[in-house]
């Protein structure tokens, strides 16, 4: 089902695009880090009872002082950040911690981000959900694993995730629209940008069919650790990661490392602990991933982490071909 919730929102005077826009002008002076933002703001709370909506004739000043700039500095940062949000098409909506629409999962998470831009069908942020990434330089066997996984999950209702980039993840969406599953890209960029370019017509199909997430405001550039933070979001809204494929270097592990850390179930294909010159797969089982052979074991695995709305029988198991993966 489509999503048609508009962000007209974006009127500067709704009350969560203002909390938005004074929260990533503070951010700005911390490097543009989550923590270190909340941080701060936890303690002005504590402290002073700082509070978002007293208004920025109140705000400002009180703010600048704490910043030590003037306070011409900080409207002018205000502005900017203001400008930016101002640019968003009427299809973006804004989402905060706490509110109905924020993924329920993720919240229960720590160290998730305050704010998400969505694009798309906003309620499956808070369906049953399965991560399918790895390598961007895929290979054939394992793009074509991929894919049979993917059509295996979606026939069991569950929403598949991935990260847009090149590789198993684009792998992941294509092979979920193509047979008419559900996909979220949660991107390591704003939300009014497309990267990788040649992923462009994917995403905006995925904005229409499914949902693209991003953390990241309009005001920010794209930084090359913006990815690697992505993956905590992508974990987080995931009730388990499976990592077609990697190197020893592959954005994939950081997802994996997020994926343990959170609580989450790691799948591993037995072919890539099979593979000698990768030491990266045994690192994991030891960590406490999960192997897998066929597409009945991956299900077995889901199955016991209750990832499937009605969980299968033995029979629905079984009846899985045990193709090799």
């Amino acid at each position: 089902m489509k999503n048609t919730t508009k962000a007209g929102m974006f009127n500067i005077n709704n009350a969560y695009v203002r909390d938005a826009i004074l929260y990533y002008t503070i951010q700005q002076y911390f490097n543009n880090n989550d923590k270190k933002t909340c941080e701060y703001i936890d303690q002005l709370e504590k402290i002073d009872h700082f509070d978002f909506r007293s208004g920025l004739k109140n705000n400002i000043p009180y703010l600048s002082s704490k910043l030590d700039i003037s306070e011409k500095e900080f409207y002018n940062c205000y502005l900017r950040v203001k400008d930016s949000f101002a640019k968003l098409t009427d299809d973006v909506i804004l989402v905060k911690k706490g509110d109905g629409i924020y993924s329920k999962l993720l919240a229960d998470t720590q160290g998730t981000p305050p704010f998400l831009f969505l694009k798309g069908n906003v309620h499956l942020l808070n369906e049953k959900s399965v991560c399918v990434v790895g390598s961007r330089n895929a290979t054939i066997d394992s793009m074509k694993k991929t894919e049979k996984i993917v059509k295996s999950l979606i026939k069991r209702n569950l929403v598949v995730n991935a990260g847009l980039a090149k590789g198993i993840d684009t792998v992941t969406h294509k092979s979920a629209l193509q047979n008419g599953g559900r996909t979220i890209a949660v991107i390591g960029t704003p939300i009014n940008q497309y990267y990788p370019k040649e992923n462009k017509e994917l995403q905006l199909a995925i904005e229409e069919k499914g949902l693209v997430v991003s953390q990241f405001p309009p005001c920010n550039p794209v930084y090359r650790w913006n990815f690697p933070i992505r993956n905590g979001t992508m974990s987080g809204i995931s009730l388990a990661t499976i990592i077609m494929e990697a190197g020893e270097t592959s954005g994939a592990l950081k997802q994996a490392d997020y994926a343990l850390k959170q609580g989450r179930d790691v799948l591993i294909p037995q072919s890539a602990l099979n593979n000698s010159s990768i030491s990266w797969p045994k690192k994991y089982i030891k960590k406490g991933a999960h192997s897998f052979k066929n597409l009945k074991e991956v299900l077995e695995i889901l199955n016991k982490a209750k990832v499937f709305y009605k969980l299968l029988n033995n029979d629905e198991i079984n009846a899985i071909r045990s193709i090799e993966i």
